[in-house]
């Protein structure tokens, strides 16, 4: 029988979370902000250091590390209230699987202790994301065109927004 378990990923993990990311980097370049070349540079030991400061959740199944997401907190007191999800990716076996909406309640879930709204950014051309996001409660509250550039291409990115706990 298959295991899949959901959890925060730490300095053990680095090893399969860089694969994993390098991965997703490579295939959809312009659904991440990210630089291949810049991670690809990165050491072992910085990948480490990346999973302690940032909240990585990851989706195992049976032990191999198959998705990925990241919620962040902004430093500014003026912030603190909100969150943001980002560098949401499933390997392309496991889409279409429940996997990702299971990975999406889990950041959800952690989000409701620490912020009221959690932002995300999405390729405005990736219909299928938008609709995991909008099943998930984000409502798009923008657009930032041109917001990533592949070589000669540009991609428009939708802003979403979703309420997870009442305000003060």
């Amino acid at each position: 029988m298959t295991s899949i378990f959901i959890e925060r990923l730490g300095a053990k993990d680095a090893e399969a979370f860089r694969a994993i990311r390098l991965e997703a980097l490579q295939l959809h370049p312009d659904c991440f902000c990210a630089d291949l070349d810049a991670a690809e540079a990165m050491t072992i030991a910085e990948w480490a250091q990346s999973l302690e400061r940032t909240v990585w959740l990851g989706a195992k199944k049976d032990g191999a590390l198959v998705a990925i997401a990241a919620f962040t907190r902004p430093a500014s007191k003026k912030l603190a209230h909100t969150g943001e999800l980002s560098g949401m990716y499933v390997r392309a076996g496991e889409r279409g699987t429940g996997l990702a909406d299971g990975l999406l309640r889990a950041v959800i879930d952690h989000a409701v202790s620490e912020v009221e709204q959690v932002k995300l950014t999405v390729n405005a051309g990736n219909r299928r994301a938008i609709r995991l996001y909008e099943r998930h409660g984000f409502r798009t509250v923008g657009c930032i065109p041109r917001r990533i550039r592949v070589g000669d291409e540009v991609y428009d990115e939708v802003i979403m927004l979703r309420r997870v706990s009442p305000s003060d």
